[in-house]
């Protein structure tokens, strides 16, 4: 089972990703809502999904290192921004978020959504063999890795329901985003489109992933306002956070 490292090396891994420069570049190409203005160069109305059946569909899918992928999992995939798509069941509710934040002035950026297993794996062994290069075994390079990348076939993104997302003005993918005015909109509002902060920064031991202000994965409007007023994690509010990865 994959486990956090101890303080020895995590002082290690710390000073690798200050060597490395960590901070990734993100990759090129209810009541409160509210309808964007009409004007020219406004993002058009989504038209995907009724503005009030956004966030009512629930997905409580759990993907983590203790639970894969199911075998045979192809999700309905559509698309929210460029490139990027999401499962059906996500992605009309993201739709509504993106166009809700830039009617307020926030501008959300799609970074990363839907990921295959190849494409999964591929962006793991290419962090593995950056770790490598900085002088770590490769069962250490694994290992720290798999706290910034999930192993294939164990991401969220592999399930079309999770998003990264940044905003123009700030496209690293660290711990800074998290004072963006997109990051602090977000964690005001993403709930009302069903969505979560899916690793917090004090979750850490139980989802087995450092923080990731970027990261937002749907479960569904109901689950979503429930886990983030409790103030739980997917794992916590599943009832199956028994185990901890830490040591």
């Amino acid at each position: 089972m994959k486990r956090l490292w101890k303080a020895g090396t995590a002082l290690l891994l710390a000073a690798l990703l200050i060597l490395s420069g960590c901070t990734a570049r993100a990759p090129a190409p209810e009541e409160s809502v509210s309808s964007a203005p009409e004007e020219e160069g406004a993002m058009p109305e989504p038209t995907m999904l009724p503005r009030e059946e956004v966030g009512e569909l629930e997905n409580l899918l759990l993907v983590n290192a203790e639970n894969p992928v199911p075998d045979g999992y192809a999700p309905e995939l559509y698309p929210v921004s460029g490139a990027y798509q999401m499962d059906a069941d996500a992605a009309g509710s993201m739709l509504w978020m993106l166009y809700d934040a830039a009617a307020q002035g926030v501008d959300l950026m799609v970074v990363s959504a839907y990921r295959g297993t190849e494409r999964q794996r591929q962006n793991f062994n290419n962090k593995v063999q950056e770790y490598i290069s900085l002088g770590l075994s490769e069962e250490e390079a694994v290992e720290v890795t798999s706290q910034w990348i999930a192993p294939p076939g164990t991401s969220e993104h592999e399930t079309g329901l999770a998003a990264d997302i940044v905003t123009p003005g700030y496209q690293m993918l660290n711990h800074g985003f998290a004072e963006t005015q997109a990051a602090k909109w977000l964690a005001a509002h993403a709930p009302e489109y069903g969505f979560i902060l899916r690793y917090p920064e004090d979750k850490t031991e139980i989802t087995g992933i450092t923080y990731e202000p970027w990261h937002f994965r749907y479960v569904g409007k109901r689950a979503a306002r429930e886990i983030t007023e409790r103030g739980v994690s997917l794992e916590e509010y599943l009832g199956v956070a028994g185990e901890t990865y830490a040591e």
